[in-house]
């Protein structure tokens, strides 16, 4: 009943001015950030020496800041939570997506861009965290998001009524010869894609782009093509609201040297043909500058009133990877695990209502993106939803206009399963607001976030007070019942 009366009281506050006329429906932007966790943004005050980001800063200090947010520890598995507000043991999705269908050549790289590495980020920036099982992963294809699954842009198309059109763009990481391929962003109810298919791209500057199902040939920087096609996509929505799903591949492999433009340090330095192994760092925060400048880049293109009135949800779709993760995280525990390192990313949200300069401290799940999009669009999640779909999204969005609310006591992630692995052998973690219970590599630890928010001390290894014993308890118990409650 609470939550009904709320969301009318922030659809009324959202709707209407301080005169009383009838505003626009919000428009919803999503970024993702990729392979970014939460020590390379300053505004999080983890990291050490963190990238310049000049725009996350801004959207930081002008609107919410979590605090405890938590995504999946690789990249697919993200994407398929936030868009089914489901967790992967129930679509299915615990690996990065392969089995790719057919997809012509892509273009020659042009003379100005820094070729193609011999090998992703030129053997730099691996998985970081993969617990040894890189190999075996990278061997095995792993099936896409199931056309069956319903989505958060199926959402949007069974509310005609509010007018919303949507739109994808840049990676997209869930389909793959089964399940659309080229389609797939369609298929799942997107109006419109544009970007590429696959999980990443073996150059930033030549590569296979894909709108609305059918390949053409992309020539230029991925993050500006991507950035441009948005723009000329919002521009044509005229009043409608929209919602867009923008996904960049910065700061992910092939580590590069993005064009001068992007930078907002001077990188001169650096050679854009032969990536120094020794300076990844120096490119990583070249290529997290990229992304920050075309982020900027799309906001400033909006119109005065349309930017006013668009919530901006910005997010990292997992850890950083283990060549790149800087203090206080570690290789091995970076991307591609379930410690800190690998599912504890930025979360900033800004828009209508959103309590400005604030830190949230309640813990939120990327499955909670589904309803949270769903209530600020308006679209009541009862009456939507199928009844025969079982989701985990709890919305966090009354917490944007009160960060003191609590709309959650535990949040889950897992990985590596499906196909060979069963979610029986499945790395995961779970968390309550102070403890966290994991399993990875089929060990069980047990940390205190308050006391020890880097990990340090397996308090499994030592005797627990009661209050520890509870918490471990309590929490496994939690791990066991989800399990038992598991649907498809």
């Amino acid at each position: 009943m609470l939550d009904r009366v709320w969301l009318a009281a922030v659809l009324a506050a959202t709707t209407m001015g301080i005169s009383g006329a009838a505003q626009a429906a919000p428009n919803i932007l999503l970024i993702f950030g990729d392979d970014m966790g939460v020590e390379t943004l300053g505004s999080y005050g983890a990291g050490e020496n963190p990238p310049t980001t000049a725009t996350l800063d801004e959207l930081a200090s002008g609107g919410m800041r979590f605090a405890n947010f938590w995504v999946q520890p690789v990249c697919s598995p993200t994407r398929a939570t936030v868009i089914t507000g489901r967790y992967g043991f129930r679509t299915g999705i615990g690996r990065p997506v392969s089995g790719p269908g057919p997809m012509p050549a892509r273009p020659d790289i042009p003379d100005w861009a820094s070729p193609a590495p011999t090998s992703m980020g030129g053997g730099m920036g691996g998985m970081g965290g993969m617990g040894g099982m890189g190999g075996e992963l990278g061997a095995l294809p792993r099936h896409g998001l199931p056309t069956s699954e319903y989505t958060l842009p199926m959402a949007f198309r069974d509310n005609p009524e509010l007018g919303y059109r949507t739109a994808a763009f840049g990676k997209w990481h869930l389909a793959d010869a089964d399940n659309g391929w080229m389609s797939h962003p369609n298929d799942v109810g997107f109006d419109h894609f544009s970007g590429f298919i696959s999980g990443t791209v073996d150059t930033y500057f030549a590569w296979t782009k894909v709108v609305n199902g059918k390949p053409i040939g992309g020539v230029g920087y991925t993050a500006t093509d991507k950035t441009d096609d948005a723009i000329e996509w919002i521009g044509e929505q005229g009043d409608n609201p929209w919602f867009v799903w923008f996904a960049f591949n910065l700061p992910h492999t092939p580590i590069h040297l993005p064009p001068e433009q992007l930078w907002q340090e001077d990188h001169s330095n650096l050679d854009r043909a032969t990536i120094d192994g020794a300076r990844e760092d120096e490119y990583f925060d070249a290529m997290m500058e990229a992304m920050d400048t075309e982020i900027g880049r799309l906001l400033d293109s909006m119109d005065p009133e349309v930017r006013d009135n668009t919530y901006v949800i910005f997010l990292g779709d997992n850890g950083t990877t283990g060549g790149s993760v800087r203090a206080p995280f570690e290789q091995g525990r970076a991307k591609g695990s379930v410690y800190q390192g690998g599912v504890h990313t930025p979360l900033i949200v800004t828009g209508p209502g959103v309590e400005a300069g604030t830190v949230p401290e309640v813990i939120v799940n990327s499955t909670d993106l589904f309803t949270t999009i769903m209530e600020l669009a308006g679209i009541d999640r009862e009456t939507t939803i199928p009844d025969d779909v079982v989701h985990d999204s709890v919305s966090f969005a009354s917490v944007l206009s009160d960060a003191n609310a609590t709309p959650r006591d535990w949040i889950y992630v897992d990985e590596f399963f499906g196909g060979w692995a069963g979610i029986e052998s499945a790395d995961y973690a779970i968390r309550d607001q102070r403890y966290k219970f994991l399993r990875y590599e089929m060990e069980e630890q047990f940390y205190d976030l308050l006391e020890d928010p880097y990990e340090h001390n397996n308090l499994l290894a030592g005797d627990l007070s009661v209050s520890q014993r509870s918490a471990l308890i309590r929490l496994r118990a939690r791990v066991r019942d989800l399990r038992a409650s598991e649907s498809r």
